[in-house]
Order: structure tokens, then sequence, then C-alpha cells
């Protein structure tokens, strides 16, 4: 699908991309698209947390039909993470190295610049949608959070022009969908994602939603996209769902 046949819904203020993206289902009919705010009153990452939405950032959301076997739509973190990093480095030139951080973040010098939200969505005429929603720290951070964040001025010493980023964005994600084949070709993804690992081979700890905390070594990814948890000479494997908090430098 060429990129010209991909339509933009700019708004300037609402409480959050995803949220308008269930809002419009039966609205629309030419899939996917993008809506894109100007700025967020509820922006949020997984498990609801808040995200700090300010102007200037990017504040977008990918909505696709849902043509896909369930169990694969965690696989989309991860196309989208390198999709995401692609687009980043266009306007990196080899200052900073760019990590992706399980499962769905994206690090520059041990700080978060950019997070992804996959959510499954349902018209009232129940048919099935994705929404891809990604929050990229672009000119502004916030400055308390429970991960240190960054912003790419800050990091790259210039304005990311937000409509030039989602331009990239957009050929960059539409190219990794189609490699990915839904879910055919996921274990390149991975191959290609565990490259820019954060912190693997290294110790790390997670908390669990029991409150448990686990410390480790990120040892590996299984075929899934689990990571491998190397504690007390046993092997642990967690999803996404499973985690409150992730990767936390122990």
């Amino acid at each position: 699908m060429s990129t010209k046949e991909i339509d933009i819904i700019i708004l300037d203020e609402i409480d959050s991309t995803n949220n308008e993206a269930q809002r419009i289902l039966d609205h629309k009919s030419n899939f996917p698209l993008w809506i894109i705010a100007n700025e967020q009153t509820s922006g949020r990452g997984r498990k609801n947390r808040y995200w700090v939405s300010q102007k200037g950032n990017f504040m977008g959301t990918f909505i696709l039909e849902h043509e896909i076997e369930k169990q694969y739509i965690p696989h989309l973190s991860f196309v989208t993470s390198l999709a995401l990093k692609k687009t980043i480095e266009d306007f990196n030139s080899g200052v900073r190295d760019i990590f992706l951080k399980w499962p769905n973040d994206i690090i520059i010098n041990d700080s978060k610049c950019a997070g992804i939200l996959i959510e499954s969505l349902r018209s009232n005429n129940n048919k099935e949608y994705l929404a891809i929603g990604i929050g990229v720290n672009l000119i502004k951070y916030p400055l308390n959070s429970s991960f240190k964040a960054t912003s790419l001025k800050e990091e790259f010493n210039f304005d990311v022009d937000r409509d030039e980023f989602l331009n990239k964005l957009n050929i960059n994600l539409l190219e990794n969908i189609k490699r990915w084949e839904k879910g055919k070709n996921f274990s390149q993804i991975l191959k290609d994602w565990k490259k820019f690992a954060y912190k693997i081979n290294e110790s790390i700890s997670m908390l669990l939603p029991t409150g448990k905390k686990i410390e480790g070594i990120f040892s590996d990814l299984n075929d899934q996209g689990g990571l491998i948890l190397s504690h007390n000479k046993e092997t642990s494997v967690f999803y996404a769902a499973e985690i409150i908090e992730e990767l936390k430098i122990v």
C-alpha cells in the first residue's frame, strides 16, 4: 500500500489518540489511517500509566483492520519498535546509540524517548481493529518519571519537526508490517530486534502483578517474544501482559 493512500486525521486537542480511534471506527471505512494529536489531556501507556503529552511531541495512533490471528498481536510491538528506531535513526546521524527496551520502549542514553501501546478495538457492528499508539518525545520530556526520560532535541541538539517525523514513520511502519507478513516472518523481526535489545545479557529486575520483584539475567527472547530470565540457576519466560514494570537496571 502506498503511503499516499493513508488518511491522516490531525486534531488540536483530545484525551488520547487511542481513545479517539475507538470513537471513529463506525464513521470511517478507509483503513489503515492515522490519528494525530497536537496535544493530549489523558495520554496513557501500558497498564493505563499516564503518558505526559506535551505540545511539540509526537502523539499518534495507527489504526488497521484486524486480519491476523490473536496470538500474533503482541508481535506488533516488535514490528513497531523497529520502525520507530529506523525513523529516529533518520534524524540521528550517528550521534547516539538507540536501543529497544522490552517490550515497547525506545531508549537513548539510558533514557526513554518513546513508547508504544497496542490495543484491540471493536466497532458497534463487531468488526475488529488494532490500534498502534505511539508517543515520542521530540522536543520536550517529563523531568519526574519512574524511568528517566529524554527527547530527541535533548539528544540530537536540534528540533525534529512532527510532520516530517510522521512521514518517515509512516513509510517505515508500513514497510515493517509488510515484511512481518502477519506473523510468517516474525523470526526475522525478532532477530533484528535483538540486535538492539536494551540490557540483553545483563542483570535486570521486573515487578510482577503479585508485587513480587524478580531479578536475573535477561538472557534471550523466545520465538514469540517472551523474555527469558535466568535466575537462581533456572530460566523463566515472561510476557508483556504479566509484567508491571520491566527491565530496571540492577
